[in-house]
């Protein structure tokens, strides 16, 4: 009985273990790579709010923060999947407004915290060029051109 126990204990840390590791190789998008691609969805999207997550390389790391954000005041939860559509390899979230909504960047900031990750990011096209929207503590935002193409 007692090999037993010991063999299912053992199989399940073993079990856990492989994910917790296969997660460690996992590492974030290189910035031109996030920033290409950023572009690229604010160019096919519109009424969308495109924000960098650090730490968000897995799918399954996203359900907090999707369930976090869809419960934000203007998101349009029926598009994607309530409201929110999430891309681990550039960790960038997307999330479907409603038309004339615009997001509160304290809350924002606040409910990817939550769920334990960083929002650094709010990117915006301006005069066809990328502007990333930096989130400061205070909740503030610094505007920074990353490119002008």
């Amino acid at each position: 009985m007692k090999l037993r126990l010991f063999l299912i204990l053992f199989a399940t840390l073993l079990f856990f273990s492989n994910f917790v590791m296969a997660d460690d190789d996992k590492v974030e998008a290189r910035p031109e790579v996030r920033l290409t691609a950023a572009k690229k969805t604010l160019l096919e999207s519109s009424q969308i709010s495109l924000i960098y997550v650090k730490g968000l390389v897995c799918p399954s790391c996203a359900i907090g923060i999707r369930k976090n954000l869809s419960k934000m005041k203007g998101v349009d939860k029926k598009r994607f999947k309530d409201g929110i559509d999430m891309n681990p390899e550039t960790q960038l979230v997307t999330i479907a407004l409603k038309n004339g909504a615009k997001l509160d960047s304290k809350d924002l900031i606040e409910r990817v915290m939550d769920a334990g990750y960083t929002a650094v990011e709010e990117y915006r096209l301006h005069e066809n060029h990328l502007d990333a929207l930096q989130f400061k503590q205070d909740a503030t935002i610094e505007v920074v051109h990353h490119t002008h193409k």
